[in-house]
């Protein structure tokens, strides 16, 4: 591989395991909201007196922190095979 291959190699490959981790994430990183549903509301008999929506949030470091650590480590492993010297003893 040429000099210009390993450095769209290099931009390209982490920024696509990124994504996967930030789905990842998203999917780990999910909170419960519990709100109450006003009393003028047409929807009060449907829903009952509260109701529970889910919020995602990939960077809530105390619950997606494995993620973003495989993430570094894979991408610092990546850059290292990619651009190692392979001298022939």
């Amino acid at each position: 591989m040429n000099k210009n291959q390993k450095l769209i190699l290099a931009i390209f490959v982490p920024i696509i395991i990124f994504f996967i981790a930030l789905i990842i994430a998203n999917s780990m990183g999910y909170t419960e909201i519990t709100r109450k549903v006003p009393e003028g509301s047409v929807f009060r008999k449907y829903l009952g007196e509260t109701t529970i929506y889910r919020e995602g949030n990939p960077f809530d470091w105390g619950r997606t922190w494995c993620v973003w650590l495989v993430y570094s480590a894979s991408c610092c492993l990546f850059e290292f095979l990619l651009f190692r010297d392979k001298k022939e003893r």
